[in-house]
């Protein structure tokens, strides 16, 4: 039998810590699978047959187990709940059935009634129509409540108070020591039943008259009457009469860790350990949002690397996408290219059911749409959430119940780290990080690798060069495609349900770093550009004071020049320009934020990271800025702002040349300037004056007026 999943039992622990009495047994005394060999004389079971059942050494990729103790179980269960049932149920139902003789009408006291045996004994005394009392842990007992068993019969297990508030019992089913043992003796009337599983304190039955006293082990059962007591729990299971146990999941890989919660007794039903399938290459796997770019990349992969015969990959428009006949011409019938919306349910259901033997799945639909977060809309965060994390969901539910070897999507380091501008594109996949978690949990397979940006592909493909020296000068180069495929096989060996594979360089790293990698960062290089203080925005507003409104426009549009040729990697030879717009320049959501956060640090203020799409160019960033401040000293500043606009406004509708209206402009911004000076308003209110004349003139009309008024030719 090929090991899905094995579970965690006390005696396991007890073995590891040398406490367990008599031979200690290899780990593993139950398990859930796939039968992949029957011997002759073995009825019942094929090869295929999902099960579940008893063995020695479960903590195993496969096990060799007598077919008397195993059953088949149903199909809507996972493996990890399977292995939840084996002991516990087998255990209750021995210990309170055979051993305790336990009946309609009686009552037992089921000790430890939250753990896994405890709350298998609840299900079935209540099924039989007994009358239950449990203790647990304080903060458990709201889950034994919900067993069904009443809050004035649940007792804490911590001290013995429950030997007065309990009545006299017919049963215990004891997994405790010391004084809790006589205490719950006390609560058996003559012919009660003392039915000892924990085998921590054993007693000698005299010292028990009156009552039957019996300790047991699960084994002593026997095979056939194993293989009847499953038989008899397989029809309650299958009419909903009793279900699996709460579990808790752990990957084999990290076993250790679950023997330490278990021995803390931290957890509530069943701790399980998964065992991952090994990868087949004649099965079939399923790569969304393979036709191009790094899903092309990893299908490519999965055929030469992994040895895999037949890849599957769906893609909305099928064959009629691009890339998708390249890809299977070259791989010689390797890879199927499927007309599948993964975002639609019957879709999805008509793809799966065409590969029912499918062994796993790569996830790596999506798309981009940058975006503040305040330009985020309703229908934009939608698109970007139905093909990452809604396909995501969809695809963990219709894959619940298939053998899968793997379960891995595609995510991006910005639902990890967070990344400027792309506050929807991170909660989709972040969401996807979610679904990976909560599959493991639930004993799936499931891993989400958030991955940082691919060289010339995905992501990256639509970035200019200037972005990337920027990302890699802020410490993150892209991974080439090789060093990527090299980290996805690194990861899908690893058992943690999050990986960030990332390419990073601490050096470059610097004081701005996301907080999850400060401590990556290098030392700061002490040389001319990190040594150089912090502005100080105090002497900034004071070089400002001293200035017309017009010279502090235009020191603050320098700033903003300034910033914007740093943001897009300039070195001096390339400088941005007053009036470029900077949708020509490139910018994106991502450039807006580094802008918006260089002017925020230079002069104070707290800008809105939308202050690009506000105010398009430079010249025009600098005007603002100037309101912003409201400097003291420089009078008449809103009016002066005023008059500009209204200058820019009317040189716009002459409709002359790009340098005839360059040159205007240059000229009546002059004149204001002469119009408005530091120690007088009245010549701002003039401007005003001129402005609205200004905004109605013709070109003729404006060169008369400059000429006649002001002397301008």
């Amino acid at each position: 039998m090929s090991v899905r999943a094995s579970g965690v039992n006390f005696r396991d622990v007890m073995t590891v810590l040398g406490m367990y009495p008599g031979e200690p047994l290899p780990l593993g005394l139950e398990a859930a699978g796939v039968v992949t060999e029957v011997g002759r004389g073995v009825d019942g079971f094929a090869v295929g047959d999902r099960v579940m059942g008893l063995c020695e050494g479960g903590f195993a990729s496969e096990v060799v187990v007598d077919h008397r103790m195993w059953s088949r179980f149903p199909g809507s269960w996972s493996f990890a709940e399977a292995a939840t049932v084996p002991v516990t149920f087998l255990t209750a139902w021995y210990g309170l059935r055979d051993l305790g003789r336990l009946v309609e009408g009686e009552s037992v006291l089921v000790h430890s009634a939250a753990g896994g045996v405890g709350m298998a004994a609840v299900q079935l005394a209540r099924e039989w129509g007994a009358v239950v009392y449990g203790t647990c842990g304080p903060v458990k007992r709201g889950f034994v409540e919900a067993l069904g068993v009443a809050p004035e019969r649940v007792a804490s297990s911590r001290d013995t108070g429950f030997a007065e508030r309990f009545g006299r019992v017919d049963v215990v089913l004891n997994s405790l020591a010391g004084e809790f043992v006589d205490a719950s003796r006390g609560l058996l009337g003559e012919g009660g039943r003392f039915v000892e599983m924990g085998k921590t304190d054993l007693r000698d039955p005299g010292e028990f008259p009156g009552v039957e006293y019996r300790s047991f082990d699960l084994l002593e059962a026997g095979p056939v009457r194993i293989r009847e007591m499953f038989t008899e729990l397989l029809p309650l299971f299958e009419d909903g009469s009793l279900t699996p146990l709460p579990v808790s999941t752990w990957d084999i890989r990290r076993c250790s860790e679950a023997l330490r919660f278990m021995s803390q007794a931290r957890h509530v039903g069943k701790i399980v350990v998964t065992v991952p399938r090994a990868f087949d290459p004649d099965a079939p796997v399923l790569v969304t949002g393979g036709t191009g770019g790094v899903g092309a990349h990893l299908v490519r992969h999965l055929v030469s690397a992994w040895g895999a015969r037949h890849v599957v990959v769906a893609s909305r428009r099928g064959l009629d996408a691009p890339g998708a006949a390249d890809l299977v011409a070259d791989h010689d019938g390797a890879v199927t290219v499927t007309a599948c919306d993964v975002t639609d349910q019957d879709s999805l259901t008509a793809l799966l059911g065409a590969h029912p033997d499918l062994q796993g799945v790569v996830h790596a639909a999506g798309t981009v749409d940058d975006g503040v977060l305040g330009s985020l809309t309703a229908d934009r965060v939608r698109a970007l959430l139905a093909p990452k994390a809604d396909a995501a969901e969809l695809l963990d539910q219709a894959t619940r119940t298939h053998d899968l070897s793997f379960f891995v999507g595609f995510s991006s380091s910005a639902g990890v780290l967070g990344a400027p501008g792309q506050a929807g594109y991170a909660s989709a996949n972040a969401t996807l990080d979610a679904v990976a978690l909560r599959r493991r949990q639930r004993g799936l397979p499931g891993q989400s690798l958030a991955w940082g940006l691919w060289a010339d592909t995905g992501m990256a493909g639509d970035l200019t060069d200037t972005d990337r020296r920027r990302l890699a000068e802020q410490g993150f180069p892209p991974l080439t495609a090789d060093q990527a495929l090299g980290l996805f096989d690194q990861a899908t060996r690893r058992p943690e349900a999050l990986l960030v594979p990332l390419r990073v360089d601490p050096r470059r790293l610097g004081a701005a770093a996301p907080p999850l990698l400060r401590d990556l960062a290098g030392p700061v290089r002490r040389t001319a550009t990190t040594t150089a203080p912090a502005p100080d925005t105090s002497t900034l507003v004071r070089q400002l004071a001293g200035l017309s409104p017009a010279e502090a426009a235009e020191r603050l549009t320098e700033l903003a020049v300034d910033r914007a040729s740093a943001v897009l990697g300039h070195d001096g030879t390339r400088r941005v320009q007053p009036d470029e717009a900077f949708a020509d320049l490139g910018f994106d959501s991502l450039l807006a934020v580094e802008f918006r956060n260089g002017l925020n640090a230079a002069t104070g203020l707290t800008l809105p990271a939308t202050v690009t799409f506000d105010h398009p160019t430079p010249r025009a960033v600098g005007r603002a800025l100037l309101a912003e401040l409201d400097l003291d000293g420089v009078p008449s500043t809103s009016a002066l702002l005023a008059q500009l606009d209204r200058i820019d406004a009317a040189v716009d509708a002459l409709g002359a040349d790009e340098s005839g209206r360059a040159a205007l402009a240059a000229r009546l911004h002059a004149l204001a300037e002469r119009l408005t000076t530091p120690d007088t308003e009245a010549g701002a209110a003039g401007a005003v004056g001129v402005g609205d004349r200004i905004a109605d003139a013709s070109a003729d009309e404006l060169a008369d007026l400059l000429s006649e008024e002001f002397g301008i030719s």
